[in-house]
């Protein structure tokens, strides 16, 4: 398995590596964050899931709880109704956060738990109890679904059980056996899952909708056009093959660093907030374009706080609303909405007025992490000026020609027929570029800040 600070970083998969990041800052905070990678095969969706477990934090755990129970809030049976006292004087281990995979082969039984043969078995003292299954055993960790299009197909009953799983957060459990009583486990889990939409069986959000939309972002993956970054992978395969994997205690030493660097995030940026008008824009949005899923609103601001958090600043921007909302719509509304909804935000700058940012690269070491922009003077010329934020996004997105074709229809100086309809269709389509935030919030008093 390749090592996740190793893995080759592209256009096309840096969005997955950021939300995976985000992932885990989320789970230090105590929030689940539920996501899907979707896209075509052999784009690398799997194998970045897979090797984020080599910067996963430690958990402490009450020692040996198969339910991983935290000291300070034990919730399996066997432990929650203990006393604090009682608790203190159990001994606690650590143990790396929980990365566990559901099979589409897997039992109910598997999943969710089922009696514990063993002990009842046990000739000495028969006993019956519970054996947790896949899902509670990975409380305050992840589950990871590949294919997850094709489980919500063939498994309706493994999908009933992540319904309830991503219900709510935390989740829950229920563990049913004849002869003992029904146990009901709160789950306080991520779900990652993986899936190519352009087969058999199709986009999950066809198939089973309930459980599309239990997921709070859904990314998609592209592949690379930069022959660098094509390049890097190759090397990358052949050092595989060649068994060149590069001295262990270094690779380990960036791991623990990448480790303590998300951990030391989590904790500073614990408590930041959503500014009131940026949640009374998500607010009017949620509203204005009759978005169907509360909870969408609720993965948009929980995800911009993350993305904030992220790039290490302590005041939530335009910006990282902007960046999260095709993220947690793209699987919520349909295509012609998001594109609206994209075209109308209320900025797509965090510099400040006359001036352009640049984002630096990223080294693989430093993650997802950032310094803050650093400003340029607004006549001096920047690649990047060339297209707006939202352009960039709506290209990720294969929404890019859609919205092309709406802007020169628009600003046409030929009345064609088709440009006329156009015209007509999506006058209240204005290109990000051309709002000025400051306008707005002299304008409409409820964007006042």
């Amino acid at each position: 398995m390749k090592n996740y600070l190793q893995l080759a970083r592209h256009e096309g998969n840096s969005t997955l590596f950021d939300v995976v990041e985000m992932t885990i800052i989320s789970s230090r905070w105590g929030v689940p964050l539920h996501l899907h990678a979707e896209g075509l095969r052999g784009t690398g969706k799997t194998t970045i899931m897979r090797a984020a477990r080599d910067i996963f934090p430690r958990i402490t755990r009450i020692k040996g709880c198969l339910y991983n129970c935290d000291p300070q809030k034990p919730h399996c049976p066997a432990h929650r109704d203990l006393s604090p006292e009682e608790i203190a004087l159990l001994e606690t281990e650590e143990i790396p956060m929980p990365f566990l995979e559901i099979s589409h082969s897997a039992k109910i039984g598997t999943i969710v738990g089922s009696i514990d043969l063993a002990r009842i078995t046990d000739r000495t003292n028969p006993t019956a109890a519970i054996l947790p299954g896949i899902i509670p055993q990975a409380h305050r960790g992840i589950i990871f679904v590949d294919e997850i299009n094709r489980l919500a197909d063939t498994s309706p009953e493994l999908t009933d059980v992540l319904l309830d799983v991503m219900g709510t957060k935390p989740g829950r459990v229920q563990i049913e056996e004849t002869g003992l009583p029904v146990v009901e486990i709160p789950v306080q889990v991520s779900v990652w899952a993986a899936s190519n939409p352009d087969e058999e069986p199709g986009p999950l959000q066809e198939i089973r909708r309930q459980l599309a939309d239990r997921f709070d972002l859904v990314i998609d993956m592209k592949r690379t056009d930069d022959p660098d970054a094509i390049a890097s992978i190759l090397k990358q395969a052949s050092h595989v093959r060649s068994h060149e994997k590069g001295n262990p205690l270094d690779i380990q030493a960036r791991n623990i660093r990448a480790r303590r660097e998300l951990e030391g995030i989590a904790k500073k940026h614990a408590g930041l907030d959503l500014p009131d008008f940026l949640r009374n824009y998500i607010a009017r949005m949620y509203i204005k374009y009759d978005i169907e899923s509360f909870r969408a609103i609720e993965a948009i601001q929980h995800a911009a706080l993350l993305n904030c958090a992220l790039r290490q600043r302590d005041t939530v921007l335009v910006s990282d609303v902007i960046k999260v909302l095709p993220l947690a719509l793209r699987h919520r509304v349909d295509m012609e909405t998001l594109t609206r909804i994209m075209n109308s935000s209320p900025g797509h700058s965090s510099s400040p007025a006359g001036t352009v940012s640049r984002q630096p690269v990223r080294e693989d070491e430093t993650l997802a992490v950032t310094p803050d922009p650093e400003p340029l003077d607004a006549g001096e010329k920047h690649p990047a000026d060339s297209r707006s934020f939202v352009d960039r996004m709506l290209n990720s997105l294969g929404l890019k020609k859609e919205q092309d074709e709406i802007s020169s229809a628009a600003n046409s100086q030929t009345e064609s027929p088709a440009a006329t309809e156009a015209s007509g269709k999506n006058t209240d389509l204005k290109r990000i570029s051309e709002i000025n935030l400051n306008e707005l919030i002299r304008t409409d008093k409820n964007l006042n800040p």
